[in-house]
């Protein structure tokens, strides 16, 4: 009797960490995105306007769009979270290069968005991710 070796729960853990962290980035844009705008609807004034708001919602639902589709084993999903962690990581690099040389280095929120944003598109690019959402299994879509 042939025994069958079961594949290694490891090769799909970069695949559904990079797809959780994308469905988390994912559900935070669109909750405040759409949080920013109900309050400013009711009169409230804060920092982030509504284009700014829509950004945000709009950002959110490109990562949890990209995210789900990863966590369905599809290619698009990854590239999209490639495509979207990658744009996000060079801005806010850019973004925290600027702001340190100018006013000095100190860890804030925009440095835990860059470290978020790096694990995101280091987990999408790895290898066992790209085999993990070529390899589909029948029925499955």
């Amino acid at each position: 009797m042939d025994q069958v070796r079961p594949e290694r729960p490891s090769r799909a853990v970069t695949a559904l960490v990079a797809g959780w962290l994308g469905v988390l980035v994912g559900g935070a844009g669109i909750i405040v995105g759409t949080a920013t705008a109900v309050v400013r609807v009711f009169g409230r004034d804060i920092e982030l306007d509504y284009a700014g708001a829509g950004i945000v919602g709009g950002l959110g639902l490109v990562y949890l769009v990209g995210a789900v589709l990863l966590l369905r084993r599809r290619m698009l999903g990854r590239r999209m979270l490639v495509t979207m962690s990658a744009v996000m990581a060079g801005a806010t690099l850019l973004v925290v290069v600027l702001n340190g040389s100018s006013h000095g280095w100190r860890l804030g929120p925009l440095d835990f968005w860059l470290a978020l944003n790096v694990v995101i598109l280091a987990l999408s690019l790895s290898e066992p991710t790209r085999r993990w959402a070529t390899t589909r299994q029948h029925g499955t879509g």
